[in-house]
């Protein structure tokens, strides 16, 4: 009996012994496991890792920032880096001249008109010559001007005789400012001299001074001034600077009369004819592929008819 026990004993110690080294052997399973799935684990992270790494290189090289515009932007203003938006393009998805630099936009000069997201690039822009020494605002009123003309149009100032000559005198200018009749241009010494030749031309021999808008100033190429200054004329005003006052007094008078006798031709249905046109005129120049010939001719008749 006492043998049964002994064995009974060393059985149960025997099964608990292979018990415990079953549990220890599935322990150091479970952790060689974990272990191994972590460190799969691990590796698939950092090939996964290197892969997104790649895709973002690849995409950052096929990616270019550009500038597009913020708000409307009317053609000949001024750039300012807050009226523009920095955005993200496909490179092969954005023209060649696109602007990446901020430098390369901040100060220049719109050519034309900007709408809103509009994408920036260096054909649209330009830069404001710099200034030079002998330049001088100068006020106008002696000048028959466009119905239509508002501050910072771009025009040429032409002259027309008589006999049907015309040259122009002055080119591409923009209109600093304008006051009822009266507008002020920026001119270099050569064009204040040529202008006075003009006026006094104009005076004695009866011509008229008037200016004519440009359709696209920033895209059209300015006109070559083609007007001969006098000689006889400006040796006429260095002996008696008062001509000119009297010939600049006579024009303006002229243009002024000129314009009364326009307002006071003006009949309510003239000027609903003429609202309409603006409104045509509006709508067409938003409209892309317009002709901008039939615009420009308008404008020379509007011109040649003061």
């Amino acid at each position: 009996m006492l043998r049964l026990r002994q064995r009974t004993k060393h059985l149960i110690y025997a099964a608990l012994s292979g018990a415990s080294i079953v549990v220890i052997l599935f322990i150091i399973y479970l952790i060689m496991s974990q272990n191994h799935y972590k460190q799969t684990q691990k590796a698939l992270e950092q090939k996964y890792d290197v892969e997104i790494n790649r895709l973002k290189e690849e995409r950052a090289k096929q990616m270019t920032q550009a500038w597009v515009a913020g708000r409307q932007i009317e053609a000949g203003e001024k750039l300012s880096i807050t009226d523009l938006e920095q955005k993200e393009y496909p490179a092969d998805r954005v023209p060649s001249d696109v602007i990446r630099s901020r430098d390369s936009i901040e100060g220049k000069i719109t050519k034309i008109t900007l709408k809103p997201n509009t994408l920036v690039t260096d054909s649209l822009l330009y830069e404001e010559e710099a200034a030079t020494n002998d330049l001088r605002n100068r006020e106008i009123s002696f000048v028959k001007i466009p119905a239509v003309l508002r501050s910072k149009d771009v025009i040429d100032v032409r002259i027309q005789f008589p006999t049907g000559q015309d040259y122009i005198i002055l080119s591409k200018k923009k209109v600093k400012d304008l006051k009822a009749s009266t507008l002020t241009l920026t001119l270099t010494e050569q064009e204040i001299l040529s202008l006075s030749s003009a006026v006094v031309d104009a005076y004695l021999h009866k011509a008229s001074i008037y200016a004519l808008t440009y359709v696209e100033p920033g895209i059209q190429l300015s006109a070559i001034p083609t007007y001969p200054a006098n000689d006889q004329v400006l040796k006429l005003i260095s002996k008696d600077p008062n001509i000119l006052k009297r010939a600049e007094h006579g024009l303006s008078v002229t243009s002024r009369a000129l314009l009364e006798k326009d307002l006071g031709a003006l009949t309510p249905q003239t000027a609903s004819e003429f609202e309409g046109k603006q409104v045509e005129y509006l709508q067409a120049a938003q409209q892309p592929g317009q002709t901008l010939q039939a615009n420009e001719s308008s404008n020379m008749g509007t011109g040649t008819g003061h």
